[in-house]
């Protein structure tokens, strides 16, 4: 049996999962849906093995809401796109962008 396959999947659905949760802050359970994992358990437990390998934070630093959204824009992604996955409003997605920035002293908007 052959595991080198099943192996390099299960360690890219542990780095998919941790890039989720660390960009958008979704539920252990809401990731372990979009990747396949069977439940939350073991989205969390790929994430965290993944991070182990890797030397990142673990547990992962807690992030607000206006937080997450600050920085999926900062990283590139657009606002439509954005508000897609919280709400579906873009003028509310960055207003509470705009209120994180400002109460955290960043730079507005964010480049």
């Amino acid at each position: 049996m052959d595991l080198d396959g099943y192996v390099s999947k299960s360690y890219a659905k542990g780095e998919e999962a941790y890039a989720i949760r660390m960009r958008y802050r979704n539920s252990w359970s809401e990731i372990a849906v979009q990747i396949g994992y069977k439940d939350y358990h073991s989205a969390l437990r790929g994430a965290r093995n993944y991070a182990d390998k890797n030397g990142l934070p673990w547990p992962l630093p807690r992030i607000t809401k206006g937080g997450a959204i600050y920085a999926s824009r900062k990283n590139g992604m657009s606002w439509m796109s954005i508000a897609k996955h919280y709400d579906g409003c873009i003028s509310r997605t960055q207003r509470c962008a705009y209120k994180w920035a400002k109460r955290n002293k960043k730079l507005w908007p964010p480049t």
